[in-house]
């Protein structure tokens, strides 16, 4: 093999290997991409969770609220016909103003619990936008450079270059159709005198239309 051969094949090698490479890389990014969208997608199911778990602990605020009033509505009515009846009516309303303030309290919890992890997974998901995107670049210039790779072998492996396989191929289509009667011989001089006359024919129209325009002229103007 000629050294020109074996640099060519190295060259080959390499660029096989670079390729090999890109495509392991695009391989994990996809891979990584997966998971962090399979990520982003249960933090999304939890961070709804919590949610849907604020939305009853207010729902139970507002009965709390409303058992809370009850009793002290009760409590009052009762105070004065039976006091063991209203001192009970008010250790009711004792627990509900403890249960009251402990639902503020984990609805606060919930709150701040609902703001980090809602902060958390937009910054996943615009990470992953981003990371797409970034993947999508990587994949179009790894075409680009990949297109270039192929023309390049193409035109290493042809001795002459590219250019004169396309001149040799001409060659042998206009060969081809030669000797299947394709090609029409021409006649230069005939052409000659064909175009002349051509010609001609076209300034004797002419000639005939500026005539006839100025007939018409001079009867518009003798009428």
């Amino acid at each position: 093999m000629s050294i020109f051969k074996r640099i060519q094949a190295t060259i080959s090698a390499s660029l096989d290997n670079a390729v090999s490479q890109v495509e392991n890389h695009d391989a994990v990014v996809e891979a990584a991409l997966k998971d962090a969208r399979a990520a982003a997608a249960r933090a999304r199911v939890r961070l709804a969770r919590v949610q849907k778990e604020e939305s009853n602990m207010r729902a139970k605020l507002e009965e709390l609220e409303s058992m809370r009033q009850k009793w002290t509505d009760r409590a009052v009515s009762s105070a004065a016909s039976d006091e063991s009846q209203a001192l009970e009516c008010v250790k009711r309303r004792n627990a509900c103003e403890q249960q009251i303030s402990q639902t503020k309290e984990a609805i606060m919890r919930h709150q701040e619990l609902e703001r980090n992890v809602g902060s958390s997974v937009d910054r996943i998901e615009q990470r992953i936008t981003d990371l797409t995107q970034q993947r999508n670049l990587m994949r179009s210039r790894h075409s680009a450079a990949d297109a270039l790779r192929v023309i390049n072998k193409i035109e290493g492996d042809c001795a002459d270059g590219i250019d004169d396989t396309f001149e040799r191929w001409e060659m042998l289509v206009a060969e081809t159709e030669y000797m299947a009667g394709n090609i029409t011989n021409v006649d230069l001089l005939n052409e000659t005198f064909q175009e002349a006359e051509d010609a001609e024919s076209l300034k004797a129209d002419l000639a005939d239309l500026l005539s006839k325009e100025a007939g018409r002229d001079r009867e518009v103007n003798h009428e």
